[in-house]
């Protein structure tokens, strides 16, 4: 499940024990953290906690910190491999919440042990990098792709076929699947679809109008060539946040993040 789902159902969340709340930064940029640095930082942060439980709570409230942490400190350093720039979990002694991310966002280390998820760092990472949609358009296949928090979620792509005369969906959230179609028919192919773009370009305007408000995008880019672009965007009811004149179509996910978040995310 993408986090800014998990967020809305972490708002929510209370455990009389207590919930664990980890912001941990391993931005392999970093010379310090190249030395393994956030293996300290996890252990001194999660042994933090267990002294202040330990003085301030319950023997029970103990035991189930002691359980929680012991998981947590295990499967973060089994990813060891899949770290990017930060780890952001959430666990809570009942078992009804464990909410573990790998994300190519920055975050400062915090560890926290309180009746409630820490949240707030997670907002703000929201306010940072929103919702967005990604539509990539390169003549003939247009391509969605849906980000948040420096995630991809989900990703479609959309080819007009000669046979259908009519757009052909492909699902999937792999580079290798985002490819410019061929065909042995290109010639007519290419003049059939100049000649009718601006009718097949409103034709598939509604179906990605209605991509991004299922995902709850809040801001729409378009990247492509400004001519095939253009004519998409006078079909579409969402605003474009911007336009990204660049032929990225078949370019890997965290480069797309990259040009949207003005970062390098990854």
């Amino acid at each position: 499940m993408p986090l800014m789902n998990d967020l809305k159902m972490l708002q929510k969340k209370s455990d009389e024990q207590g919930v664990l709340s980890i912001y941990l930064s391993t931005d392999f940029s970093s010379k310090s953290q190249q030395a393994g640095e956030w293996k300290i930082l996890l252990k001194n942060g999660l042994k933090r906690l267990e002294e202040y439980v330990e003085k301030s709570g319950s023997h029970d409230e103990l035991k189930a910190y002691k359980k929680i942490s012991a998981e947590a400190d295990k499967a973060i350093r089994e990813q060891q491999a899949n770290m990017q720039r930060s780890v952001v979990l959430f666990a809570s002694a009942d078992g009804e919440v464990w909410t573990e991310k790998y994300l190519q966002v920055p975050v400062e280390t915090e560890f926290h042990w309180e009746k409630t998820p820490a949240t707030d760092q997670l907002e703000k990472l929201q306010e940072s990098f929103p919702s967005a949609g990604l539509i990539l358009v390169q003549q003939r296949d247009v391509a969605y792709v849906d980000i948040g928090l420096g995630e991809v979620k989900d990703e479609m792509q959309y080819s007009w076929e000669l046979d259908s005369e009519d757009w052909k969906e492909y699902k999937g959230n792999a580079t290798s699947v985002r490819v410019a179609s061929g065909s042995t028919q290109m010639d007519e192919l290419k003049h059939r679809f100049e000649e009718n773009r601006h009718r097949w370009y409103k034709s598939l305007a509604s179906v990605l109008d209605k991509k991004v408000k299922d995902h709850g995008n809040q801001e729409l880019y378009l990247i492509g060539s400004k001519e095939y672009v253009q004519d998409l965007q006078k079909h579409l009811n969402k605003e474009v946040t911007d336009v990204i004149p660049k032929n990225l179509f078949s370019s890997p996910s965290h480069e797309l993040l990259n040009v949207v978040y003005d970062e390098n995310v990854r």
